[in-house]
């Protein structure tokens, strides 16, 4: 009998960012921490808020409180070190 092996694959970093501007759920181009929250939910995170604001706090350059389209690459890069992945 064989086992199946899966390996996980790096998001790749427009996949991520995709991801994250589709929970922007009022359209105003930037991410507050409950919209953080779900998009991590939705990557698989165990502890989603904890990942928000860990990602407010590396991507919030204003520190406003918000992901911003600005601040958007810091995020994507803190999702990409944490190490969100898909199945391949």
């Amino acid at each position: 009998m064989g086992r199946f092996v899966t390996k996980s694959l790096p998001l790749p970093e427009d996949q991520l960012r995709n991801i994250f501007k589709k929970y922007d759920a009022n359209n105003d181009n930037k991410l507050s921490k409950e919209e953080l929250k779900k998009a991590f939910e939705y990557l698989g995170s165990i502890i989603p808020g904890f990942r928000a604001d860990r990602g407010l706090h590396h991507a919030d350059a204003n520190k406003d409180g918000y992901v911003n389209e600005g601040e958007m690459d810091e995020l994507v890069k803190y999702a990409v070190r944490v190490g969100f992945t898909v199945k391949a």
